[in-house]
Parts: C-alpha cells; structure tokens; sequence
C-alpha cells in the first residue's frame, strides 16, 4: 500500500474512532448540564436537592445551607424521545416541611400517596448507565423521614454514616467531578 493509501486508511480510522468515542462521551463543557446542588435545614434536618437559580433562592430564603455545589451533572432538557432519559423532579411535602428528588414512577407514586406535590423540575437523568456516569441514589432517614439524593462519593458516604438507608437508583448522571 502506498504512503498516501495508508495516510488516508489511517486517517479514516482515526475520525471513525473520534467519532464513536464523541458519541459516548461527557460534553466538553459544564454549560451543557446543570449543576444539582445539595442543601440542608439543620433546624428541620431537611435535605434539600436544587437546580436551578429560583431553586437556589427558595433553599436561602428558607434557611437552607448549601452543603456541595456539585453533587451531580444533570440534562436540563431532554435530548431525545427515546425513553433513555426521564425527568428528575422536586417535590414538597407542606405538613412536612420536605423537600423530596426523584425520577421513578415508584418514587412519584411513594411521595404522592404521602402528601408530597410537585415543586418543579430539577432536570433529567438517564434511564440506563452510559460511559462515564454513576448512579443517583435515592437515600431516606427512617427516623427524620427526610430523602435526598446523591451520587459524589462525599454525599453517599454523608447519607451513609448519618443512617439514611438506600433506596432505589433514581437515573444515571455524570458525577461531581466531570467537568
């Protein structure tokens, strides 16, 4: 095979390899995804997840803290219709004072039935584990009756030596340190 045959053999392997690895990897940049946030009441012992800037404004005016800016990477929108993704919503429980995630028909179903109603969208996550992801947990305090979700190894190993107990996976995310 000549020089040139090769160069271009070469060459359209390496775009064919480029262009696969594109498909399956995190954008290049945080400004694709939104930022989830977590949040706590100490006086309520409220986990509180967020997304976006009115989120964030209720969380301070409430007497939230903010606890990890970068719990995890979301989709604020879709980017399909093709069930891999789904929406993560945030929901709140007036006789509670409890913020709520999740991304499941069993997690909706669960809060519903426990007076929870819906308070926004936190963005989407998706349905199955693609290149680079992990998983959000959905984690619950059987003595606080608080849920939070996490997926940076800090907020798994804060829910687990506080005795929240695991739940259910809510989606797939990008983690804390993607970007």
């Amino acid at each position: 095979m000549s020089r040139p045959r090769r160069s271009f053999a070469a060459g359209a392997a390496l775009m064919l390899l480029t262009g696969l690895a594109a498909a399956t990897a995190p954008p290049a940049a945080a400004s694709d995804y939104r930022s989830l946030a977590t949040w706590y009441h100490w006086g309520r012992q409220d986990n509180f997840s967020v997304a976006t800037a009115t989120q964030t404004s209720v969380a301070e005016a409430a007497g939230y803290e903010l606890i990890r800016r970068e719990e995890a990477w979301l989709l604020p929108q879709r980017t399909d219709n093709s069930g891999t993704q789904r929406s993560l919503y945030l929901l709140y429980n007036i006789a509670r004072g409890d913020f709520m995630s999740t991304a499941t028909k069993e997690g909706l179903d669960s809060a519903t039935s426990a007076g929870y109603t819906s308070h926004g969208l936190l963005g989407n996550v998706w349905t199955s584990r693609q290149q680079g992801m992990v998983p959000l947990y959905q984690y619950r305090h059987p003595g606080r009756q608080d849920n939070f979700v996490a997926a940076s190894a800090e907020g798994i190993a804060s829910a687990e030596s506080a005795g929240y107990v695991r739940v259910r996976v809510e989606g797939y995310v990008y983690p804390d340190t993607a970007f």
